[in-house]
């Protein structure tokens, strides 16, 4: 199962990415992240266990605010790690 979130809030030059590639990475979730043009991140995560993560990038890292998040359900994607998108 393959989902795409957009991040609001606090979440570009705070090391936000970073964060979320540091934990996607460590409970071994596939996807990537990264910054859009409006100042918002996209995260996109292939996993069956997509709120476990997610509980923990609602509450940010010491210095980004997470205001909102939308899911947007996509079509089935193929990775094989995650990945900072630039």
């Amino acid at each position: 199962m393959s989902n795409k979130y957009i991040v609001y809030g606090r979440v570009q030059g705070v090391g936000f990415r970073y964060f979320v590639y540091e934990l996607a990475t460590r409970l071994k979730f596939n996807g990537s992240v990264k910054n859009l043009p409006d100042g918002s991140v996209e995260i996109v995560i292939d996993s069956n266990k997509q709120e476990e993560i997610l509980k923990v990038i609602k509450k940010g890292n010491f210095f980004s605010h997470v205001e909102k998040i939308i899911k947007i359900e996509i079509l089935e994607c193929s990775y094989d790690d995650f990945k900072i998108l630039y």
